[in-house]
């Protein structure tokens, strides 16, 4: 045993010297961990809270162009003015405009939320904004959590509209009272109104004007306080009640009394309280429901959320609903959430399993323990601090963690194996732990250190996609700072009170000391004569072979993982102007198609593989990956398609499920169809998305259109359909005032459209309030007139003729000529310049990256207007974004490493040799995408590279460290000085025995970190929670994590595998041959 004094670390020996208080913080790293764990809000990505503001503006009746010319414009003019704002995009349509607004990051969505309201009262406050908006502009955040329906509640039965939108709205009630819960929207049934539906003719007849009718119904149906009176020494406050407490009383009303004559509304108009225009269709299996879209507050636990519905529900089928009410939830995001969190944390108690077993082959059981402690400990002070962050359980946290299973045991085999050397060279316990752990303090220090450099980068990533993947390096990082303190504070105090060393016998011959002599003979040989040289030239001959072989059969590229769907979404679009019942019918056809097509995975008549077909008419139904559109959408529908789990699906893919329906539905006239699945993580566009930008529409529009044509003639493979976002063909009623004659005759043009839209569109003239709720009474011509073309246009304006008192009545036709034409449906802006884009899905067995790439070659030869411009958008332009940046973060990565190791060994020589075979690691990760043919995700695959460089630099580091002591103990021995260098003989006797001792942690880290993926990135899926109560394991391969998480796990196992070639034979090899250089210009002592 060497007496020389080697030095401790002190926190480390102070956590030995002071047992009890290590005990204790682990015991309350312990129990808040637990508490943590359990508390954490659950969902199935993190919220996306990002500084985009929503301004919504409805006004009915009026046409695209000039919704965009009266409110879309004036309040992008003073939106666009504010500081900070990134982009502004702007979709007018009939009757509703809607504006996005994207601030920098630098803004909270706070502050840019009171920027834009401060600028829309600005616009509004202009004279020429329009005075008679059914309401103000709503300007409100884009919190993309609580836009989504967390599930749909459907009920259906042999019951009344009226009675399920009444227990529908029991529900709505019940649930909005949760504190996860936002809001709740009710489709398929409509509110009611009390509809005064006049007869033009007897109107007319009696000289009567909407306005005569509008200022009856007003003042009579109003309470006015009058003050108070005092009497008596009594002030009573006076009030005259006049509003109806009988909707059908209006009928009564006077509304003209002239020479005698008295006219009832009753006499010219019918009045009735029913439904208002239908907006929407709901139906489950081709039933109608009412449905109940649910709608989660942001950063509540989803899991908890669903869990207190499902109480609401089953205590209102017991208790308030009658028996024979169907109640259906469909589309419950839970459910996913549920399966895939609890996929993740079975991967993470396999790979555990896995890890400690290894752990357990190498150094035996109790030292095996020392070691696998640091998983639990490690992940418990992680979830306390990520609790404390505020941050959910999802599966981006859960990932990290898996990810960082095998990372987490290396520091800790590092400490114990290195203590337990130096027990079995005779050191006491305690001072070999303080011993031990000081040999490796800085070294490990070091090794994490690189690792969280790799990881840093990721942190500042921007925009939309930084906001989403944020939490994978900040996990990271928090769980691998976490292991470091467990091996440095804890495992040290473990070690020092119950590690034995077993006692000698006689030397067996275990696989392991075979392992280390068949290394250290292969690294003998390595380092003799050329063989040094040569082991270099080819292994960067294959980076180089590897590269070649990339560009020659290049991957799939993808910008996102490819994943099966959980559901199947039909977007039907018909053309503009199509009436909803009229939708309605025609959706339903379709929806008889889709459900006879799935009758073929119906077994004794239950299908199998489908939950739920659910079909949508109307409002909400716009394909969220276009964008908020808002507004009444009666020409479009929505068709989904909910598949049971992916363990239960027999084997079927749901991708041969979406390519059927999509080949299904080709043979329908006249009508867009669009067969799609819900995007994983944040919307990025569609695959396929191109910008057609200018001044005038007109030409945008037939540029557009041309291009379009130019793209199909060239007959592109891939191309699902190409479809513009707009059309010219909606269908419009010009309407042409004489103003002179209008003028004679004594009408205004104002009076014209005021008639009109009062007659055509209807006004709400008053409000009807009983004790449940307040009613529109909205006063419009009868459906028979209002729809008839010349009684609109015969009818006459009556007024009282302000010269003589006389009532004059002009009929519109007398003073206007009408001409059909055909507008446009919507009018798109993009940072205030007119836009049309031109989209569509890229079919399954293709690759969207070359599709496009094909693309723009032919664009390249398409001839454009000059003041047109042509862009790639969508997900193309995101993914060139993100591949930028993260290039960018592992330029950063290997720099911030480089310093790392230049400040840890002071020197140039061992950075570079490090990050030589971080370089080199790229090998494994090439050749394994090409002989596995997988495909090369920009987002999981780059990730799982910066992570690698991270990973790699561990092992090299305390090798090196490690041969390094080794000479200094060398030097020591021979009594040489600080100067004196080696011979190339001896350096070689310590390069091997380095790496014979360095070999066992070397191999377990890299083995550890590899099998802690490897149930993620093969899909094992082994359910514990159900082993253990139902001793069924419900094991299955595959499923949703595997093909989300599995390229950046299979990155990191093919990078690692070779990396370990590389620390263990081309590491040495470096060292030794830049030392052997340095030799020649020093003084060598043998």
């Amino acid at each position: 045993m060497s007496t020389k004094k080697i030095k401790e670390f002190k926190l480390s020996s102070w956590a030995i010297s002071n047992r009890m208080t290590v005990s204790v913080i682990t015991f309350i790293i312990v129990l808040s961990g637990l508490l943590s764990y359990t508390g954490m809000a659950r969902e199935n990505f993190p919220e996306i809270i990002i500084p985009q503001i929503y301004v919504a503006t409805p006004y009915p009746g009026n046409s695209a162009l000039d919704v965009e010319k009266l409110i879309t414009k004036r309040l992008e003019k003073e939106i666009n003015s504010i500081t900070g704002v990134d982009k502004i995009t702007s979709n007018s349509i009939q009757g509703y405009s809607s504006i996005v607004v994207e601030f920098s990051f630098d803004f909270t969505p706070a502050e840019a939320l009171q920027k834009v309201k401060d600028k829309v009262d600005v616009a509004m406050a202009d004279p020429d904004f329009p005075k008679d908006l059914p309401s103000e502009p709503s300007v409100s955040e884009m919190n993309f959590s609580e836009r989504i329906p967390i599930m749909n509640i459907n009920l259906s039965g042999e019951f009344s509209m009226d009675q399920l939108k009444e227990y529908a709205e029991y529900l709505e009630d019940e649930i909005e009272e949760l504190s996860e819960i936002s809001s709740v929207d009710i489709r398929g049934v409509q509110e009611k109104e009390l509809e005064i539906a006049v007869d033009l003719y007897k109107m007319e007849a009696s000289k009567i004007s909407f306005n005569d009718i509008e200022n009856a119904v007003a003042f009579e149906n109003m309470s006015v306080s009058g003050g108070d009176i005092l009497e008596n020494g009594i002030r009573r406050t006076v009030r005259v009640l006049g509003e109806f407490e009988d909707p059908l009383a209006v009928r009564d009303i006077i509304v003209k009394k002239e020479k005698g004559n008295i006219v009832y509304l009753r006499d010219i108009a019918d009045v009735d309280f029913k439904e208002q225009e239908k907006e929407s269709f709901a139906r489950e299996y081709l039933q109608p429901v009412v449905m109940l879209d649910v709608k989660k507050r942001g950063g509540q636990n989803l899991l908890k959320a669903s869990t207190k519905i499902d109480a609401i529900l089953e205590d209102a089928a017991a208790n308030v609903f009658p028996q024979n009410l169907i109640i259906s939830k469909t589309n419950d995001q839970s459910n996913d959430t549920r399966t895939m969190v609890s996929d993740l944390e079975n991967s993470i108690i396999l790979g555990v399993i896995l890890v400690v077993t290894v752990l357990y082959f190498f150094l035996g059981f109790r030292n095996a323990l020392f070691v696998g402690i640091a998983i639990p400990l490690s992940m418990f002070l992680s979830f306390t601090i990520l609790s404390f962050m505020g941050v959910t359980l999802n599966t981006m946290v859960l990932f990290s963690l898996v990810i960082a299973l095998g990372m987490l045991v290396d520091n800790g085999i590092v400490v114990v194996e290195n203590v337990y050397r130096l027990m079995d060279e005779g050191y006491p316990r305690v001072e070999a732990a303080k011993l031990g752990v000081g040999e490796v303090a800085m070294p490990i220090i070091a090794s994490t250190a690189t690792t969280l450099a790799a990881f840093l980068p990721l942190i500042l990533w921007e925009g939309i996609m930084g906001e989403f993947m944020k939490w994978l390096p900040i996990t990271l990082i928090i769980v691998l700072s976490s292991s470091l303190f467990v091996a440095l504070i804890i495992n040290p105090m473990l070690i020092s009170v119950y590690m034995k060393v077993a006692p000698k016998k006689e030397a067996k011959v275990t696989f392991i000391s075979k392992l280390e002599n068949l290394y250290e003979r292969f690294l003998s040989y390595a380092l003799k004569g050329k063989k040094p040289g040569s082991i270099i030239v080819g292994t960067f001959g294959l980076l180089i072979l590897a590269g070649f072989l990339m560009a020659t059969f290049p991957p799939k590229i993808l910008f996102f993982p490819n994943t099966d769907a959980k559901q199947v979404f039909v977007y039907i679009e018909y053309p503009i102007g199509t009436d909803i019942e009229e939708t309605n019918l025609i959706s339903m056809e379709i929806e008889k198609d889709i459900e006879e097509y799935l009758k073929k995975y119906e077994v004794n008549g239950k299908n199998f593989l489908i939950t739920s077909v659910i079909g949508q008419v109307g409002e909400g139904t716009a394909d969220p990956s276009r964008g908020q559109q808002g507004g009444k959408s009666p020409n479009k529908a929505r068709i989904t398609v909910d598949f049971v789990k992916y363990q239960d699906r027999q084997g079927v893919g749901t991708e041969t499920v979406l390519k059927d329906i999509r080949n299904l539905l080709q043979g329908y006239p006249g009508v867009s169809i669009v067969v799609d699945k819900p995007a994983d993580g944040p919307p990025t566009g569609a695959p396929i998305n191109i910008e057609v930008k200018g001044d005038d529409y007109v030409l945008i529009l037939e540029t557009a259109n041309r291009l379009k044509s130019f793209i199909n003639n060239s007959n592109i493979a891939g191309i699902e359909e190409l479809k513009l976002d707009i059309d010219q063909g909606k269908p419009e009623l010009l309407i042409s005032v004489d103003r002179q004659k209008a003028r004679r005759l004594g009408v205004s043009t104002g009076q014209i459209g005021a008639n009109l839209r009062t007659a055509l569109y209807g006004k709400e003239i008053s409000t009807y309030k009983n004790a449940e709720d307040d009613y529109p009474i909205n006063l419009r011509l009868k459906d028979e007139m209002r729809y008839n073309k010349s009684a609109l246009l015969d009818q006459k304006i009556t007024f009282r003729n302000q010269s003589d008192g006389q009532i004059k009545q002009v009929p519109i036709s007398a003073v206007a000529t009408t001409e059909n034409q055909s507008s446009f449906s919507a009018i798109k802006r993009i940072d205030l310049d007119r836009v049309v884009t031109i989209f569509s899905n890229v079919l399954n067995d293709y690759n969207p990256t070359e599709v496009n790439d094909k693309i723009r070659g032919i664009a390249e030869k398409f001839e454009a207007p000059k003041n047109i411009s042509i862009s790639f958008t969508g997900e193309q332009e995101k993914q060139a974004k993100e591949m930028a940046f993260l290039s960018r973060a592992l330029l950063i990565a290997v720099l911030l490493i480089f310093l790392i190791l230049v400040a840890q060994f002071n020197s140039a020589t061992t950075p570079i040799i490090i990050s030589i075979s971080v370089f080199l690691s790229l090998i494994g990760v090439l050749f394994g995408l090409l002989i596995f043919r997988m495909d090369f995700v920009v987002l999981m695959t780059m990730i799982g590279i910066i992570s690698l460089a991270g990973i790699v630099v561990n092992n090299a580091i305390v090798l090196i460290d490690y041969i390094n002591l080794t000479i200094i103990r060398k030097r020591r021995e021979l009594e040489l000085k600080e100067t004196d260098k080696l011979t190339p003989a001896l350096l070689v006797e310590c390069v091997v025995e380095a790496g014979r001792t360095r070999l066992r942690p070397v191999l377990l880290t890299a083995i550890t970190t590899i099998l802690g993926l490897l149930p993620l990135a093969l899909g094992i899926n082994i359910n514990f929670r159900t082993l253990l109560t139902e001793l069924n394991p419900n094991f299955y391969i595959g499923g949703e994590n595997v093909a989300f998480w599995g390229p950046m796990g299979w990155a990191i196992i093919f990078g690692l595998s070779f990396a370990t070639f590389l620390t263990l034979v081309v590491v040495p090899i470096l060292f030794y041959l830049i030392n052997k250089l340095k030799t020649k210009k020093v003084k060598v002592v043998s």
